[in-house]
């Protein structure tokens, strides 16, 4: 008997990224950091579920499953970033309106080469206020 040719041309299918464990896997290890010391910035970098939430949604929109993975991947990276930076790459100083009143919001951006492929990623972070905490922002492949 012959075999068919069309069994033999399907496309390879990759197997479906189940986005829901592997948020549940990295927020579990987003809890665990405590806050870092940044010698770039001069303060210790604080972590909230708010940093988290971003790296999965932009505003009140969800972000597709690959930027989430993409960004997720990063979390055991954070805390080498931030030791390793010794001077932020770009400051940026914004008007946001929080609570009704009109704040100035400074971001911060640290980055490094770290891992075992040394590749350069960036850290946000996020300052309200000049008597504000800083808060981990987000995290980027850069």
């Amino acid at each position: 008997m012959i075999p068919r040719i069309s069994s033999y041309n399907k496309p390879m299918v990759s197997e479906r990224i189940n986005t829901a464990e592997i948020i549940e896997k990295y927020r579990a290890e987003y809890k665990k950091l405590r806050a870092i010391n940044s010698v770039a910035i001069g303060d210790k970098i604080h972590f909230n579920m708010f940093g988290f939430k971003h790296l999965i949604f932009k505003g009140k929109h969800r972000r597709e499953s690959a930027v989430i993975f993409n960004r997720l991947v990063l979390i055991p990276l954070i805390a080498p970033v931030i030791y390793n930076c010794a001077e932020e790459k770009e400051i940026r100083i914004r008007k946001e309106i929080i609570d009704g009143k009109k704040i100035a919001v400074t971001y911060y951006a640290l980055e490094a080469h770290v891992g075992k492929d040394s590749v350069r990623v960036r850290v946000v972070t996020r300052k309200v206020g000049s008597k504000g905490k800083h808060y981990f922002q987000s995290i980027m492949k850069y």
